[in-house]
C-alpha cells in the first residue's frame, strides 16, 4: 500500500501546513479497605444493648453510631446519651476508591436503644470504583479491564447494552453506523471483541484514513492492530466526505462519533488513541491539537496535508515516514517533542532496506515520543527488504500497549 507521492511540508504550530498533494491524487489512501463498623455508645438506663456493627458503616446504640471514613478506615466518635430516645445508627459511605482493592457498601441502620425505640434509617452507598480489579458493588465496573496498568475512567456506556451501535465483522467494513453531524449523516465503523463485557472498560483507537481513501482503507485489519490487541481494544474507523478531510467539520464529526461511542459501550477515557496516514495523519494532528487532554496518544504515518493545526499540547506520539519522501523527523514528530518537552536531536535515518525506529530523550514522564523512519515510500504499511510482512503494526502496539 505505498506510494510515490511528492511531499512538501513545514513544522505545524508556525502558521504553516502540510502539504502532501501530487496532481490531482494528493495523499494516498484502594485498595480501598473495608471499613469496620464505629465503636458504639452506651445508653444509661435503657434496656436495649447496641446493634452489631456493619460493615462499612455504623452502629447506634441509644446515641450516635460511630462513623466510618472514605476509604474504609474507622474514627471511634463515639457519643453517649442518657436516657432518651436512642437514635439509629447512621450509615458512612462505602469504602472510597482505592487501587486494585475491594470496595465496601455502607452497613444499614441498626434499631434504636430502649426508650423510645425508633428505628434508624438506613441511607448505605456503594463504595467507589476500585482501579485495577475489584467491582463496584453497585454496577459491578471492573476498573482494570481492558489491560490498563492504571485506573480506569469508566464511560456512560458501562453497564449498559449498546443502544444502537453495531459490531463490524472481522475483516469487513460493515456494517456501518450512522450520525448526524451540521445536518449531514456521516458513517462510521466500530468493532468490539467478540468476549465484550460491559462491566470492563476497553482502550479504544480512532482510525483516519489517508486522502481518497474510505472505510474499508483500515478498517477490516485496523491498521493491523486487530489481532496484536487480543480483546483488549475497541476500534473506530471514521471517514472523510470524499475522501477529503476538512479540520474543523471533521473536529465535529470524530467529537460526535467519540460521544456516542462512550455513551453507549464501555470506555477507559483516559485510552483514547488515534492513528491516521496521510491526510488523515494530519487530521489526527488537528483533532489533538484541538481537544488537548482527550486522547491519551496518537499516531500518524506520512501526516501531511490539513490546514490551521493549533498548537499542540502534552501527548504521546508515534510518527513515520519513508526516506523517499525526505527526512521528515522536523515534520512528523519533533512538534510533539517540543510540545511534550523532549530533546531535539537528530535522530538516526533507516538504512537501505531496512527501518530504526527511535524514541526522543527527555521526554515528560508518560508522555514518549517515538520515531520510525523506513526505506520505502509513502505508506503505512512498508515492509523491510526479504520481508513479506510489515514491521509496522507491532512497533505500534509496543508503543501503544503500555500506555
Amino acid at each position: 500500500m505505498s506510494q510515490k507521492i511528492p511531499f512538501v511540508s513545514s513544522p505545524i504550530g508556525q502558521g504553516l501546513v502540510v502539504l502532501c498533494f501530487a496532481a490531482g491524487l494528493g495523499c494516498s489512501s484502594g485498595s480501598s479497605g473495608t471499613g469496620t463498623g464505629g465503636s458504639s455508645s452506651s445508653a444509661s438506663g435503657g434496656k436495649a444493648s447496641g446493634g452489631s456493627s456493619a460493615t462499612g458503616g455504623s452502629t447506634g446504640s441509644g446515641g450516635a453510631g460511630g462513623k466510618s471514613s472514605a476509604g474504609g478506615s474507622t474514627t471511634a466518635d463515639t457519643t453517649t446519651s442518657s436516657g432518651g430516645k436512642g437514635s439509629g445508627g447512621t450509615t458512612a459511605a462505602g469504602g472510597g476508591s482505592g487501587a486494585g482493592g475491594g470496595t465496601s457498601t455502607g452497613g444499614n441502620g441498626q434499631t434504636g436503644g430502649a426508650s423510645g425505640g425508633e428505628t434508624g434509617g438506613s441511607s448505605s452507598k456503594t463504595g467507589g470504583t476500585g482501579a485495577g480489579g475489584s467491582t463496584n458493588g453497585s454496577s459491578g465496573i471492573d476498573a482494570g479491564g481492558g489491560g490498563n496498568s492504571g485506573g480506569a475512567k469508566p464511560s456512560e456506556g458501562c453497564g449498559k447494552a449498546p443502544a444502537t451501535l453495531k459490531s463490524a465483522t472481522v475483516g469487513q467494513a460493515t456494517p456501518t453506523n450512522t450520525i448526524s453531524v451540521g445536518g449531514a449523516n456521516r458513517e462510521f465503523l466500530v468493532r468490539w471483541p467478540s468476549t465484550y463485557k460491559n462491566d470492563q472498560p476497553y482502550r479504544l483507537h480512532m482510525g483516519l484514513h489517508g486522502y481518497g481513501g474510505n472505510l474499508s482503507e483500515n478498517g477490516k485489519d485496523n491498521f493491523g492492530l486487530w489481532s496484536l490487541s487480543k480483546d483488549t481494544t475497541i476500534f473506530v474507523t471514521l471517514a472523510a466526505v470524499g475522501g477529503s478531510w476538512s479540520g474543523p467539520a471533521d473536529l465535529l464529526y470524530a467529537d460526535a462519533v467519540l460521544k456516542q461511542v462512550e455513551s453507549e459501550l464501555c470506555i477507559d477515557t483516559s485510552r483514547v488513541m488515534l492513528e491516521g496516514f496521510s491526510m488523515g495523519g494530519a487530521m489526527s494532528w488537528y483533532i489533538t491539537g484541538s481537544r488537548p487532554g482527550v486522547y491519551r496518544a496518537v499516531v500518524g504515518h506520512s501526516g501531511g496535508g490539513v490546514q490551521g493545526i493549533p498548537t499542540l499540547s502534552p501527548v504521546a506520539y508515534l510518527g513515520s515516514l519513508g526516506t523517499q519522501e525526505g527526512n521528515g523527523q522536523n515534520t512528523q514528530t519533533d512538534q510533539f517533542a517540543k510540545a511534550n518537552g523532549c530533546t531535539i536531536d537528530t535522530l538516526p535515518r533507516a538504512p537501505t532496506g531496512s527501518h530504526v525506529c527511535t524514541p526522543y530523550k527527555g521526554c515528560k514522564d508518560g508522555f514518549p515520543v517515538t520515531w520510525c523512519s523506513y526505506d520505502g515510500g509513502h505508506g503505512f504499511q512498508p515492509n523491510d527488504s526479504g520481508s513479506s510482512t510489515t514491521w509496522m503494526p507491532k512497533a505500534v502496539w509496543d508503543f501503544l500497549s503500555p500506555l
